[in-house]
């Protein structure tokens, strides 16, 4: 019996050596392992609207210089922020992509044994409504490590993904502030008007008031746009409570005392909000008037505005 467990223990050791000796991987040489890209360019430029979401996936891959590998290896992407730098002293401004707008959905990928390409990292890029019309933006991708280790295989190469944003659904509220009002209601203040937030937040104008009401808008510099867009809650639950414009007058200014009309437009509403067609405009002030509205709660005079802003 004694000799029998010895066997088996015999057998166990050999099998485990073996299983080892397997999963050992073959070394590769320093500085193997790179970013596949085509004509030996580091950066891949795209287009990109702004005037709706959509998820673009981007694959990458690695590539090991020289024989196919004699082994799997893991190969692990990352996106590199301080290499924003880098490319702007080379190819000037650019924005570095914030973070909500792409998602790593794979950053680890497998190099095959008797391969000399990784398969496919995913990267996920997202949320373009959320970036400004007209700017370039960065994403500087390195490879991060291979089989767990930062040092070595990898190159120290930097792929720049490059997104040129067109022409924007509506100009940056950046630096925009209120001028004035006619009235507000409680917490409802008018700066609502301006968080890009066109859903949840609002202005009120006080119930005790009768119409016209007003909010006048400082851009803080000279903006050139073509029409005016305006936003109604979705608590108003329009148009079941009232609360909104039947007529808004459209005024500009280049100082905020002397006012030019540019029209006076009738309410058509549609999915909660109206565009407003002036016609090609620059100014440094726009005062948003309520003429006449349907009454809140078949009673009061208040009008709920949750947005204003100005289209290209």
């Amino acid at each position: 019996m004694h000799k029998i467990y010895i066997a088996i223990y015999t057998c166990f050791i050999v099998l485990l050596a073996a299983c080892s000796k397997n999963s050992e991987r073959a070394a590769l040489p320093n500085g193997s392992i790179s970013i596949q890209l085509n004509a030996n360019k580091d950066t891949i430029e795209m287009p990109v609207s702004v005037a709706k979401d959509s998820t673009v996936v981007i694959s990458l891959k690695a590539a090991l210089n020289g024989t196919a590998s004699a082994s799997d290896h893991w190969v692990n992407f990352a996106v590199d922020s301080t290499k924003i730098g880098d490319y702007r002293a080379r190819y000037g401004a650019a924005v570095l992509l914030p973070r909500n707008a792409y998602l790593f959905y794979k950053s680890m990928t497998r190099l095959p044994a008797g391969a000399s390409l990784s398969d496919s990292a995913q990267l996920n890029f997202i949320l373009q409504t959320k970036l400004e019309g007209y700017t370039t933006y960065v994403l500087p991708i390195v490879i991060q490590s291979v089989d767990g280790t930062v040092d070595g295989a990898a190159t120290s190469q930097v792929l720049y993904l490059v997104f040129k944003t067109g022409k924007p659904v509506s100009i940056s509220k950046v630096g925009w502030t209120i001028a004035g009002f006619s009235s507000v209601n409680g917490t409802f203040v008018a700066t609502n008007v301006l968080d890009d937030n066109n859903t949840t937040t609002y202005w009120t104008s006080n119930i005790a008031q009768k119409m016209p009401q007003w909010v006048a808008i400082n851009f803080n510099k000279d903006i050139t746009f073509s029409a005016v867009n305006y936003y109604l809650p979705t608590a108003l639950a329009y148009p079941s409570n009232g609360g909104y414009p039947t007529s808004i007058l459209i005024e500009t200014s280049m100082n905020g005392t002397a006012w030019e009309n540019k029209g006076t437009f009738a309410g058509k509403i549609a999915n909660n909000m109206q565009t407003l067609n002036t016609g090609l405009i620059t100014a440094r002030y726009l005062r948003f008037t309520v003429l006449e509205s349907v009454k809140y709660a078949s009673t009061y005079d208040a009008i709920f505005i949750s947005g204003i802003a100005l289209v290209p």
